[in-house]
Order: structure tokens, then C-alpha cells, then sequence
């Protein structure tokens, strides 16, 4: 198995990417942490505890961040997740069982030394609790060797703004500390989450089982599908956290992947929060003025029907 760290920002796809995460037996899920992003990091807390709880995952559970590292707080979309953050499930209360008194950043600077070279951290919101363990501990990279991020957008476009995805903008300082670190860092981004497609047929199956799992997905999913069909024209939603916990449970799903020169842009007025990949073919970016920065690994094509498939059947306990 591999030991993960799951950070979110718990939002119906990121919640249906912690339901797949804890069903996954490929996954040792170590500790959860949360941030703001969809919602505020009350709520995103709140829907987190409420699925750990329910599918019985009493891992620790660590809350985060409130706002990205230059301050200021995201501007929230109950339109596309709901006023509660999860479709407007409006679940009761959660005991919060699991939640620790530690920082989201402190738990992951511990853990990271507890486990050295041995975790997975996926992220799949802005990354500004992975920044702050960062800034606590600099040689975090030497321990924290992996990360997986879902966000960004490189060859396609954004859908925050025209050129950024939501989790890169909401803390794009955060990004660029995170990519510039020097880890081996996946990027799971609109490339190929964009087009891995949760269907109404799919939720069609997942509302006839009685699974915990299939319950918490068909409470949350409909407004979020209401959303997208407005964007594709059709009921469905694109699995942005999902496919990200399950490139990590299944790497073999991703089926073309570059290493490239990345940065995220922090600054322009209307480029704030893009990641900027370059991907000119033949091209020596070092010899173009593009500098000695970082290289990540992009994911570029998936097997998007195994992978949709595979998690309709873990939620309603057929796998």
C-alpha cells in the first residue's frame, strides 16, 4: 500500500476523491487535512469529518488554512457545490472523532518525519497547507518526496478564469513555493480531469445501492451535475479530485505524461494563478531565458473509462 496524505477542500468532487481514497486498499491513509477553497475551512472541515465518520476512516484529521499565504479568502461558488460545500446535503453535525489539535502543516511536517521517504501527498485544493509545512520546515522535500496535485491547467483553459483553474488561483504564492520545491511533483490537472466524466447513468447506479458510499455520493453529486450541464449540455460532472486520488491508487491509468519546465504566475493582472508549462517541441527552454526553475511531471491522457468505471463499482460495493 502507499501511505498518502489527503488534503482538501471538501466540495462534492473533492469529497467523492476521499470516498474513493478510503475505499481504495491500494491506499494507507495516514492523516486528512483540510483548507479553505470551495468553501470556507468550517464547512470544508465539517464535510470532511462527516465522510471519514460515516465510511468509518479515523485517521487524524487536521484543519488548515483559512486564506492563501498573501492573505485575502477565495470567492466561494455555492452555485457549483452547494451553500454547505457538498451539494447542499446539509448533513447534521459530525462528532469530529478524529480531529486533532495539530495544524494541518504541523501534522504534515510530523508525519513526514515519522515516515521519511515513504508518503504520498495529495493535494486536491490550494496548496497552502502543503506552502506553511514548507516554510516550517525546509527541508521537508528530503522526507515529503511525492506530491500529487490536482490543479492547473496547462493545454487547455482555465475554469476560474480564462488561463486558471480554481485550486491554483485561490493561492497561487502557495503554488508556485510548492512547484519550485524540488519533490517529485505530479501535476493532475483540467488536462485530463476536464474530460473524465461522472455521467447520469453512473448516478443512476450509485443512487439504487445502499452503500454508505453510494449515499454520501448521490447526497452531494446532483447540484454539482446540475452545474456542469450547463457547461458540457448534458447531466454529468467532471471528476477533478477523484481521478487525482486514483492516479496515485492506479498509475497505470495515466497512459501519457511530460516532465517540463513549470511556473505559476502570481503577479498579472489577468494570468494570476495559471501554471505556465513550456511545451514548445525542440525547444531548450534553459537556453531561451527561461531560467534553471523547476521541472514537474504533467499528466496528458488517462484511461478515463477504467478509471470512472472502477469508481462506480467501489462505491457501490461491487468492487
Amino acid at each position: 500500500m502507499t501511505k498518502v496524505i489527503i488534503d482538501t477542500d471538501t466540495g462534492v468532487d473533492d469529497g467523492m476523491g476521499l470516498i474513493y481514497g478510503i475505499l481504495s486498499p491500494e491506499l494507507e491513509i495516514v492523516a486528512v487535512t483540510t483548507s479553505f477553497g470551495n468553501v470556507d475551512v468550517g464547512k470544508v472541515t465539517k464535510n470532511t469529518a462527516v465522510i471519514m465518520e460515516r465510511l468509518g476512516c479515523d485517521v487524524p484529521l487536521a484543519k488548515g488554512a483559512g486564506q492563501g499565504l498573501a492573505g485575502g479568502k477565495a470567492g466561494y461558488v455555492p452555485e457549483i457545490h452547494g451553500e454547505d460545500g457538498f451539494g447542499n446535503a446539509n448533513f447534521p453535525d459530525p462528532e469530529y472523532t478524529s480531529l486533532v489539535g495539530a495544524t494541518a502543516a504541523q501534522l504534515t511536517v510530523d508525519l513526514a518525519k515519522q515516515y521519511p521517504g515513504e508518503l504520498t501527498y495529495i493535494g486536491l485544493g490550494p496548496l497552502t497547507n502543503l506552502a506553511i509545512a514548507l516554510l516550517l520546515d525546509p527541508e521537508l522535500p528530503s522526507r515529503l518526496t511525492k506530491v500529487v496535485w490536482m490543479g492547473g491547467a496547462v493545454r487547455v483553459p482555465g475554469n476560474q478564469t480564462p488561463v486558471a483553474e480554481a485550486d491554483a488561483l485561490h493561492d497561487p504564492e502557495a503554488a508556485a513555493l510548492c512547484v519550485a520545491a524540488g519533490w517529485d511533483f505530479l501535476q493532475i490537472g483540467l488536462d485530463v480531469t476536464n474530460d473524465t466524466i461522472f455521467e447520469a447513468e453512473h448516478l443512476d447506479e450509485v443512487t439504487a445501492a445502499a452503500t454508505p458510499a453510494a449515499e454520501l455520493v448521490a447526497a452531494g453529486a446532483p447540484l454539482y451535475m446540475s452545474f456542469y450541464e450547463q457547461i458540457f449540455g448534458r447531466y454529468c460532472c467532471a471528476m477533478h479530485s477523484p481521478l487525482t486520488v486514483g492516479v496515485v491508487a492506479h498509475p497505470e491509468l495515466i497512459t501519457a505524461e511530460e516532465t517540463l519546465p513549470m511556473v505559476v504566475e502570481t503577479q498579472g493582472r489577468f494570468t494570476r494563478g495559471m501554471t505556465i508549462a513550456d511545451w514548445r517541441p525542440g525547444q531548450d527552454s534553459d537556453a531561451r531565458d527561461w531560467g534553471d526553475g523547476p521541472r514537474v511531471r504533467i499528466a496528458f491522457e488517462v484511461d478515463r473509462a477504467a478509471f470512472v468505471r472502477r469508481f462506480v463499482d467501489r462505491v457501490i460495493g461491487k468492487e
